[in-house]
């Protein structure tokens, strides 16, 4: 009769959804392991493209230019498919990467924990505190290379774990494909991937007594590796230094094309540099999970020890490895370099988790043994493991509440307000000179916000920046602006501030823009001499002219000639506009008075008598100062024939 009436329950809608959910639980845990974390990771998702490197990856994907070593091939391509999507602006596209892969990542590891320890329920709380966990929802938020390496990673072990579980050779070439992918992006991959592949070879060694097997596993593996050749490929075409093998292996292995270590160094830091990075390190650990989370992870070590020994023992190589690099490379504590080893430490505290629970189950079934079960022992072993699963959904619940504002990127921080405002404050095809160091979010910007405006940005390391091409452009009737540097350029050029001014914090910089509004010293220098060529003894006369392109009067505060020893200087010409004598300052001919002065648009000048006295080749030089400005005359060189 019940066997009947459980049976009409399961025929009707509610019975037929409650099947669906018991058999699809693991599932819809897999589901929501990935879709939670990719709401929040949306919801403070950062909109525009901010911060110290994260623009230039931008900048670079976008060009498909060869990155930093190592190259980074598969963040590269992977990053420009996803400028494709038809969501969101170019910005939002890219940092959405990191969110996908972020998203991924805890997925993965839900997979991975669930593959080991069979509950569904403690494999997706303890997968989605790594998912809350500051450094790791900071970099989910914003354009990074570091979820797709926690990625790589965790797909390594799930491939890892799956094989060690059901040994067979699909998933076994799916370890070694997974691990050659892991090899495409950050290169400390590099180092954390040993324990892993030996973790492979200890579960079955025999299976690689078999040259297929070798070979099929060495084929799967450098199948990814391929993508390196996206490097000289892309330098080949102009969009890198990759141009030969030599640079090639440098570039893969993490060294700049002239061999030497890229953003870091080994073999120089002392034991007391070491010691206080791996100091940092620790710390960030403890930081981010808290001591309750420590402590688990603690016993759920000694408890995956137990049930998987060589699992154990290569996932504590993992750390080990991981550290023994990164304490060595910086003198500093990264966060981002040690996502990896804290992706280890959650699937301890997914162990110490199942300690818990195999624990109370183990004491209830002891206290129950033999005794027949009442109604108030049913309630108190629920009301206890209720309590128990309270407590596992709160430490994710926790971190999120602890670090939901500080993740949240979704505002516009001020850096980007300040070039989007200036942007959208100067006139089309204007030019603005850039010295600043967020120069590369300016280019972005500039580039593919504001495009169509079709104005020129010359940045600091651009052969264009200068003062004379400042000064050009403004005489062509361009409207000129610039961004940093000002006290110098401000000494050349009135100018009037554009809109507000802002700080970046990341390097302490107030952000001004500044339109050039007339020239404070525009003078032009011409001269005459007749022929270069003067015969030895011969005198002659050099007119200097000197012109004023301002509207408003200028005072020339001195004159400088610097004569080379085989002419010698006779006198001045009376009729020339400055006819008193020089004098001598530093071997050089020196005109100084309060009565230089030219009106705007006018000019003066200054015609000297010299005399050639050495035959051959020599030069004449000559410029003045105004307003604390030197501007130069073309030097004149000048033959004495014998």
């Amino acid at each position: 009769m019940k066997a009947e009436m459980k049976k009409d329950i399961y025929d009707t809608g509610q019975g037929k959804f409650k099947k669906f959910i018991l058999s699809n639980k693991a599932k819809i845990y897999a589901f929501f392991s990935f879709l939670i974390p990719f709401i929040f990771y949306i919801l403070t998702l950062e909109h525009k493209l901010v911060g110290g490197d994260t623009t230039w990856y931008a900048l670079k994907i976008l060009k498909m230019e060869v990155f930093v070593p190592t190259g980074y091939p598969t963040f590269s391509l992977l990053g420009k498919a996803i400028t494709y999507l038809p969501v969101g602006d170019l910005a939002y596209r890219l940092n959405l990467f990191s969110a996908v892969f972020g998203a991924l990542t805890v997925l993965f590891l839900f997979l991975t924990i669930n593959a080991l320890i069979k509950k569904d329920w403690i494999s997706f709380f303890s997968s989605l505190c790594f998912a809350f966990i500051f450094p790791f929802w900071y970099v989910a938020n914003r354009l990074e290379f570091d979820t797709l390496n926690t990625f790589f990673i965790i797909l390594v072990i799930y491939a890892a774990v799956k094989y060690q579980q059901v040994l067979n050779r699909k998933y076994l070439y799916f370890f070694f494909f997974s691990l050659g992918l892991s090899l495409t992006n950050h290169p400390i991959a590099f180092f954390t991937v040993p324990a892993l592949l030996l973790y492979v070879i200890i579960i079955n060694p025999k299976i690689f007594k078999s040259i297929k097997v070798i070979l099929s596993s060495v084929f799967f593996f450098v199948l990814p590796l391929l993508s390196y050749l996206y490097l000289p490929v892309r330098s080949l075409m102009g969009y890198g230094e990759v141009t030969d093998f030599r640079r090639f292996i440098y570039y893969i292995t993490g060294r700049s094309i002239t061999g030497q270590v890229h953003g870091g160094s080994f073999g120089d830091k002392s034991l007391e540099v070491v010691a206080k990075v791996l100091k940092e390190y620790t710390k960030i650990i403890y930081e981010n999970f808290g001591i309750v989370l420590i402590i688990i992870s603690i016993v759920g070590f000694i408890y995956l020890i137990k049930k998987n020994l060589k699992l154990g023992i290569c996932s504590l190589l993992l750390i080990v490895f991981n550290f023994a690099i990164i304490i060595q490379y910086l003198d500093f504590a990264n966060p981002n370099y040690v996502l990896d080893s804290m992706l280890v430490i959650t699937i301890y505290i997914a162990y110490g988790f199942l300690f818990i629970i195999d624990l109370l189950e183990f004491i209830f079934e002891r206290l129950l043994a033999g005794k027949k079960q009442i109604k108030a022992d049913i309630i108190l072993k629920n009301l206890i493991f209720i309590v128990i699963f309270l407590f596992f959904a709160f430490q994710p619940v926790s971190l999120i509440y602890a670090n939901y504002n500080e993740a949240d990127l979704s505002e516009p921080e001020p850096v980007y307000k300040f070039w989007n405002e200036a942007f959208g404050n100067m006139e089309d095809k204007s030019r603005v000179y850039v010295q600043a160091y967020s120069a590369n979010i300016g280019m972005f910007v500039n580039k593919y916000e504001y495009g169509e405006k079709g104005i020129e940005y010359i940045y600091q390391n651009d052969k264009k920046y200068s003062i004379e091409n400042m000064k050009e452009d403004f005489n062509k009737n361009y409207k000129v602006y610039f961004v940093g540097n000002k006290d110098l350029i401000k000494s050349f050029f009135k100018v009037e501030q554009i809109g507000k001014t802002y700080y970046f914090d990341w390097y302490r910089e107030n952000l001004k823009l500044f339109k050039v509004t007339g020239l404070k010293v525009n003078i032009e220098i011409n001269y005459n001499i007749g022929s270069h060529y003067k015969n030895f003894g011969e005198e002659f006369t050099l007119e200097y002219i000197i012109k004023n392109l301002n509207e408003e009067e200028i005072k020339i505060d001195s004159l400088e000639l610097e004569l080379p020893d085989s002419i010698e200087f006779i006198g001045v010409e009376p009729d020339g506009y400055i006819n008193q004598g020089p004098g001598i300052s530093r071997g050089m001919y020196m005109w100084v008075s309060d009565d230089y002065k030219i009106d705007g648009g006018s000019k003066i000048n200054l015609k000297i008598n010299l005399r050639g006295i050495v035959p051959g080749k020599s030069v004449i030089k000559f410029r003045i100062t105004a307003n604390n400005n030197y501007i130069n005359c073309e030097d004149i060189e000048i033959e004495i024939e014998s």
